[in-house]
C-alpha cells in the first residue's frame, strides 16, 4: 500500500520581492504572477529530471524513476510526495496549490525542489514513518526542514545554473546587506548572482509559508524577514514543518553553503535505514556545512540530538496498565510515548502491526 510521506499547504497570497532586505517593497511586487500550466509542467519536467540518476542508482539499482501529476480536478492547496515499494516515487501537485493568489513561477520551483528534497535530501529523516522507510523502497522520506536545505543548497542551483540574465537581475533586485550574503559566500561572480537569485525566491517562498500558516491557524501576519532569524533552538530535531521564520533561515543557510551534494546517493541513507542514528549522521556530514551561516539552523536542527533505542520496544503496541488499555509509541527521536484508550475501548494491533484503540466488537483487519 503506498504511504502519503509528505502533505503541506504551502500557499499564500502574498507576492514576492524586487527588493529585499529586511522589508519588502509592495509596490514591486505586482509584476508577479503563478506559472501557466505549461511552465508548471516544464518546471516539473526539469526538476525530475536532474534526480532521474539518483532514483535509478537507488537499491535495487533499476527499479526505482520519479514521476509527477498535477490534479486538475483539486481546488486544495497540495503539494505531496509519495512513495510505494517497487514504484514511483511521485510527486503530486494540486491545481489549487499552483492557483493559490501567491504562487509565482520562482516559489513553484523552489517548492518542488522541496518535494523532491523528500526524495533525495537525506539525513536527517522523517523517523516516525517507521517500518514504512525500509531500504525496500530505495529512500528513507527527509525532513521538512532538511528538504528545505536540499532546495536552495543542492536543487536550484543545478536548476538555474545556467539562466544568466534571469540570476543577474535578481541580485540586483537585492539591497546590498542581502547581496553581500552571496559575495561572502561566493568569490565568482556567476555563483554570486546565482545565490542573489536563490535568496530572492527564498523570501518570496517565506511570505508564502507565512500567509498559509496564518489561514490555517489564524493570528497576527507577521512576515519573514533576513534580519529578524528564528533565535529559538530545539531539544531535539524537528521532523514536521518548522515556523516560517525558520523556513527562511533554512533556505538562506541553504543558499549561501558552498558544500554540495556529489554522486547520486542519498545522504545518510544507511542501515538503520530512515532513523536519526549515529552512521546515518556521519554518512551525511560531508554533504552539508556544519558551522557558519550555511549550517542548518538550530530553530530546527539540533546535530546532538540524544537517540532512543527502539529496536526491542518496536515502533507501537498495545500496553495495558491498570486495567487501562494504550498504545505505546517509540520514535529513535522523541523517545517513548504513550496514547490511552478511552474506558470503552480496548487497544488491538492489526496484521502490520498497527496499533490504535477500538470498540471490544470492531475487527481491526476489515
Amino acid at each position: 500500500m503506498g504511504e502519503v510521506a509528505h502533505l503541506s499547504t504551502d500557499g499564500t497570497d502574498g507576492n514576492s520581492a524586487a527588493v529585499i532586505g529586511g522589508t519588502v517593497d509592495s509596490a514591486s511586487l505586482s509584476g508577479e504572477r503563478p506559472p501557466t500550466r505549461e511552465e508548471a509542467e516544464a518546471i516539473l519536467d526539469r526538476v525530475v529530471a536532474l534526480y532521474q540518476d539518483h532514483a535509478a542508482a537507488a537499491n535495487p539499482a533499476g527499479t526505482h524513476e520519479i514521476s509527477w501529476r498535477i490534479d486538475w480536478d483539486s481546488d486544495a492547496v497540495s503539494a505531496h510526495v509519495l512513495l510505494k515499494p517497487g514504484e514511483d516515487w511521485t510527486i503530486e501537485v494540486s491545481k489549487g496549490y499552483l492557483t493559490a493568489s501567491s504562487m509565482t513561477t520562482e516559489v513553484f520551483a523552489l517548492t518542488m525542489c522541496h518535494e523532491m528534497g523528500h526524495f533525495i535530501g537525506g539525513f536527517p529523516f522523517k523517523t516516525s514513518r517507521g517500518g514504512h522507510n525500509t531500504g525496500a523502497l530505495g529512500t528513507s522520506v527527509s525532513s521538512e526542514g532538511q528538504s528545505d536545505y536540499f532546495a536552495t543548497k543542492d536543487c536550484l542551483p543545478r536548476l538555474w545554473a545556467n539562466e544568466t540574465e534571469a540570476n543577474a537581475a535578481a541580485f540586483a533586485a537585492l539591497d546590498p546587506s542581502a547581496r553581500e550574503r552571496c559575495t561572502t559566500a561566493y568569490s565568482d561572480l556567476a555563483s554570486q548572482q546565482l545565490c542573489g537569485r536563490i535568496l530572492l525566491a527564498s523570501l518570496q517562498t517565506g511570505r508564502f509559508y507565512e500567509e498559509q500558516a496564518v489561514l490555517q491557524a489564524p493570528r497576527e501576519l507577521v512576515y519573514p524577514r533576513f534580519d529578524t532569524p528564528d533565535t529559538t533552538e530545539v531539544a531535539v530535531t524537528k521532523e514536521g514543518h518548522p515556523a516560517p521564520q525558520c523556513r527562511l533561515d533554512t533556505l538562506v543557510a541553504g543558499a549561501v553553503c558552498s558544500v554540495k551534494a556529489t554522486g547520486t546517493g542519498i545522504p545518510g541513507f544507511v542501515p538503520p535505514y530512515g532513523e536519526y542514528s549515529d552512521a546515518s549522521e556521519e554518512d551525511a556530514r560531508p554533504f552539508a556545512c556544519q558551522t557558519g551561516p550555511g549550517a542548518r539552523p538550530r530553530c530546527w536542527f539540533q546535530p546532538d540530538t540524544v537517540v532512543t533505542d527502539c529496536s526491542e520496544l518496536g515502533q507501537q503496541a498495545c500496553v495495558v496498565e491498570d486495567g487501562v488499555h494504550g498504545v505505546r509509541y517509540c520514535d529513535t527521536t522523541s523517545g517513548v510515548s504513550y496514547y490511552w484508550c478511552f474506558a470503552h475501548e480496548v487497544c488491538k494491533a492489526s496484521g502490520d502491526d498497527f496499533a490504535d484503540c477500538y470498540a471490544p466488537d470492531v475487527d481491526p483487519e476489515e
